[in-house]
């Protein structure tokens, strides 16, 4: 029997969004001193360009084994000033599980991951909240308004440094006031935004768990159903929802449709196991 396609993609095929989350939890509990160019070289490993993977990653990606004395430049040989798209903060999930009750050591370690393909301040600092939106569901924070304010906190670090915050702490506002009216994520996409840019993913990935902060297979089928940059979107939704709510949340029929051998729930189980035991025992206050 063929294979089942959804315009060219094959069903039970991933993207580029788990491959690279997958690099990233590698890259936490294989490293002693995780850096940029062990997290580029574990990247570059995995890399398969049929993933959908962004222009600006592909060239760094392809370029990185020839380039190896000088990677930290390779994130702007595309963008100058730096990408700001959503690739940083798509992958950064498990940041926010081994750091979750260190904030200092999530803005490090979430700025390392981010700089090496997006190095733009506002990836960054899509990061840096996507992360914390993950250890805040990890840690239990349910209610929308300590959430949120979590979130606001880990951007004051940002603040400190001189760097404007003004276009994320307005999306934190607007998704403080869609969640008092209760708009739907679908109606709040036409605020928040719902494609490429980190400005608007990870936004729209937060509000679309704290709208349905019961329910991952809501959670998730609310950001598909915006349009836009869905699998991302969608991806942070549920890396959100998950840490939250545990794995028994996920429906086993979404499990079941998963057919690569490089992504079996028994993978998944063995890389979080890994990222578990590795616990705090890289200080990335120190780099």
């Amino acid at each position: 029997m063929p294979e089942l396609l959804v315009g060219e993609w094959e069903v039970g095929r991933f993207t580029d969004d788990t491959q690279m989350t997958l690099c990233v939890a590698e890259w936490l509990t294989t490293n002693e001193a995780p850096s940029g160019k062990t997290l580029l070289e574990h990247f570059c490993h995995a890399y398969e360009p049929w993933r959908h993977y962004g222009p600006g990653t592909r060239l760094i990606l392809e370029s990185f084994p020839n380039a190896k004395d000088r990677w930290a430049d390779l994130a702007t040989a595309m963008f100058p000033q730096g990408s700001y798209g959503n690739g940083s903060a798509m992958r950064v999930a498990p940041v926010g599980l081994l750091f979750h009750n260190d904030l200092h050591a999530l803005i490090e370690a979430a700025r390392i991951s981010s700089a090496v393909t997006h190095s733009h301040p506002l990836a960054i600092q899509g990061a840096v909240l996507q992360a914390t939106a993950v250890a805040s569901a990890t840690r239990g924070v349910t209610q929308y308004e300590p959430f949120l304010k979590t979130l606001m906190m880990s951007l004051s670090h940002f603040q400190e440094l001189g760097e404007d915050i003004a276009i994320y702490k307005k999306a934190l506002g607007r998704i403080f006031e869609g969640l008092k009216q209760a708009i739907s994520p679908l109606k709040m996409s036409a605020l928040l935004g719902n494609g490429i840019k980190a400005q608007e993913a990870v936004p729209m990935a937060i509000y679309c768990y704290l709208a349905n902060p019961s329910s991952y297979e809501r959670a998730v089928e609310s950001a598909i159903f915006l349009g836009g940059d869905t699998d991302t979107i969608a991806s942070m939704t549920g890396a959100i929802s998950g840490a939250a709510l545990g794995e028994k949340h996920i429906p086993q029929r979404w499990i079941e449709r998963v057919t690569e051998p490089a992504c079996t729930p028994e993978k998944i189980r063995q890389t979080a196991l890994a990222l578990y035991k590795k616990g705090f025992g890289v200080d990335f206050r120190a780099r």
